[in-house]
């Protein structure tokens, strides 16, 4: 999978991968502790799980672009 890859592939790959996963094991934990004690209040871990969603997608969007604009830079375009 990541034999053909350059290495900004893979980094971006791995930090997406855990950062997924992270958010994951935060929402799997907000969710059993809602469960066990319903009174707990949760805003604040959805939001910092939203904030973290929101941060890592318009990262993700920015890299993105910079590659599509530093690639077509060096193919001459404008």
């Amino acid at each position: 999978m990541f034999k053909h890859r350059s290495t900004v592939d893979v980094v971006v790959i791995l930090l997406s991968a855990m950062v997924s996963f992270t958010i994951f094991a935060a929402a799997m934990g907000t969710i059993i502790g809602k469960i066990i004690n319903p009174k707990m209040e949760t805003t604040n871990a959805a939001e910092l799980i939203a904030n973290t969603i929101t941060t890592v997608v318009g990262a993700l969007v920015g890299f993105i672009g910079g590659r599509a604009v530093g690639r077509n830079e060096a193919n001459g375009e404008k």
